[in-house]
């Protein structure tokens, strides 16, 4: 059996990365409930809409506007003027993916429709208002709840004391309403209430908990007394949704299919190196010189590599270091043949959205230019002076680039108010919500937002350290290009009794993108003997549980599994 696996990143970019962008994108528009909806992904939330990881599942060539909104129906989403703002957006060529009913279903006078009625009254407003603007509407209904009563006639409740072992829907005649509109009206319908009850059924009354929010108690600091919701996915759950989504629109949407990765659950690319669970950059604005007399010793007793974001003028002229001593290029040298990145910050840090597009290309053009000068490497990423930007900004800075610094968390004394309560704090919510996190220090003793007491970084940098089972910590170039790449590699996979055969695809630039990706082969664990070979080489594997993992070249040629 032949078939592709395509892979996507996070929902929510820490980056804006070198792409061939349409002139005119097609975008697809969500509208719906929470269960769709995008979650704050902040403060150890573990909750998602499954809108929130649909990117992951689609090529760069699409992009996805997501307005659904927690508590909202039909109803409520037109009289708050939320899908006015979508109809304000929508061009000829979109789509518009529909999914309501949670909220429907209820009593509120502000929320509740009819089905048959109001309900499909506000479906064919949607669609024939789409239409008006040349984009193409996509019915869905509802995703399926955890409903297990303990007999199939018990009134329903959205938890129960006691739980059965069958599957109930809990929501009525509205999961027939959009499959009559559709009908009515030819538009093309997902049976999500369908494709998640099997899914969940399938799974059973306790396995299929893994999908929702069933959070134990004590074991997250946001959840001290643990949670219980048969509603709302987790961030797992959201993501198995997400893929069931995508491969259902490829079927009901033909000319969508070419921009949709499937997703094999036994054999992946993993999110991040070595399978760990989330990413970490630490980046250094200005080249300070205790950037290299102190942070850079640290970085590499720890065997962790930064990123330092350096001006061309402020190192070069005296005049313009505004009195704070500078790395030297001979020192940023030294630390870039170690292998910690040095990356343009601009020539001179002016406010870039002030300046023209001439005077912005000139600012990073002639630092680009000095730094490959002083240490051979022409920087591959770019951070933005004063953390200002805008669009024009971020697309001009963005060519030819593998990313751009556009989220940041900080670290540092008196603004960011750095504790080691909230370092780790920071650290377990990464864990958590499995992204990339990008840190902004400047002073670590003198300069913008130094420390009280520099051993506050070092012993988060320590801690960390014994966390690096399950942290990735790397460059910001390295980091921004494997998760890039992630995104976009395409797999070609043949499936044998004993062995697999697995040719990737990767439409980018390697000098852009030249990191290895870690592919993961589920139950690997359990097979005995596996060899992996890709361009005649021999590739080592390692073992974890049922997982085995090797790196390979999404550039090279096809990788023979043999079990």
């Amino acid at each position: 059996m032949k078939y592709k696996i395509f892979f996507s990143l996070l929902a929510l970019f820490l980056f804006s990365a070198f792409t061939t962008k349409k002139d005119m994108p097609v975008t697809i528009f969500m509208i719906g409930d929470s269960t769709m909806a995008d979650r704050d992904v902040k403060k150890g939330n573990m909750e998602r809409g499954w809108g929130q990881m649909l990117p992951r599942f689609f090529t760069d060539d699409i992009l996805i506007d997501n307005h659904a909104a927690c508590g909202r129906s039909t109803r409520s989403f037109i009289n708050e003027g939320r899908w006015q703002t979508v109809l304000g957006k929508l061009k000829e060529g979109d789509y518009v993916i529909i999914q309501f009913g949670h909220n429907d279903e209820k009593t509120d006078t502000v929320l509740h429709t009819v089905p048959g009625g109001s309900f499909d009254d506000n479906l064919r407003k949607f669609v024939g208002e789409a239409r008006g603007k040349g984009a193409k509407p996509i019915l869905m209904n509802s995703i399926v709840r955890r409903n297990y009563p303990p007999a199939p006639n018990t009134r329903f409740q959205y938890v129960y004391e006691k739980e059965g072992k069958i599957l109930v829907n809990s929501h009525g005649e509205y999961i027939n309403s959009p499959r009559k509109v559709a009908q009515e009206m030819n538009v093309p319908f997902v049976d999500m209430t369908r494709l998640t009850h099997e899914l969940v059924s399938k799974m059973g009354p306790e396995k299929s908990k893994e999908l929702f929010m069933w959070v134990p108690a004590g074991k997250y600091a946001r959840y001290p007394k643990g949670k219980t919701d048969n509603t709302h996915l987790n961030i797992y759950g959201s993501k198995v949704i997400a893929r069931i989504a995508a491969e259902a629109i490829a079927e009901a949407v033909p000319e969508l299919a070419e921009y949709i990765r499937h997703y094999d659950p036994e054999i992946y690319v993993a999110d991040y190196k070595d399978n760990k669970k989330c990413a970490i950059s630490y980046t250094f604005d200005d080249g300070l010189e205790e950037h290299y007399t102190m942070v850079y010793p640290q970085l590499e007793t720890l065997g962790f590599k930064g990123t330092f974001w350096v001006c061309g003028k402020i190192i070069e002229y005296k005049d313009a270091n505004l009195g704070k001593p500078r790395m030297s290029w001979k020192q940023m040298k030294e630390m870039s043949d170690k292998g910690h990145e040095i990356s343009n910050h601009s020539w001179s840090h002016p406010n870039l959205k002030h300046l023209d597009k001439e005077k912005i290309r000139e600012e990073i053009d002639k630092n680009d230019s000095i730094i490959l000068f002083h240490t051979g490497k022409k920087p591959r990423t770019f951070c933005y002076p004063g953390n200002s930007y805008d669009k024009r900004v971020e697309d001009i800075t963005s060519e030819g680039r593998t990313a751009t610094r556009t989220k940041q968390y900080a670290i540092g004394g008196e603004v960011a108010k750095s504790t080691p309560q909230s370092l780790s704090k920071w650290v377990d919510e990464l864990l958590v919500a499995e992204e990339w996190g990008v840190t902004m220090t400047h002073g670590i003793t003198y300069g913008y937002d130094c420390f009280s007491n520099s051993e506050t970084l070092w012993n988060h940098l320590s801690k960390v350290k014994e966390q690096e089972n399950e942290i990735w910590v790397d460059t910001f170039a390295k980091i921004g290009a494997y998760i890039k790449e992630r995104k976009n590699i395409q797999l070609d996979i043949v499936k044998n009794k004993s062995s697999y055969k697995v040719t990737p695809h990767l439409a980018l630039a390697p000098e852009l993108f030249p990191e290895p990706l870690t592919m993961v082969m589920k139950n690997g664990g359990n097979k005995s003997k596996i060899k992996v070979k890709q361009d005649r080489k021999q590739l080592p594997v390692k073992t974890f549980g049922d997982e085995t993992l090797f790196d390979f070249n999404p550039y090279g040629g096809t990788i023979d599994i043999s079990f």
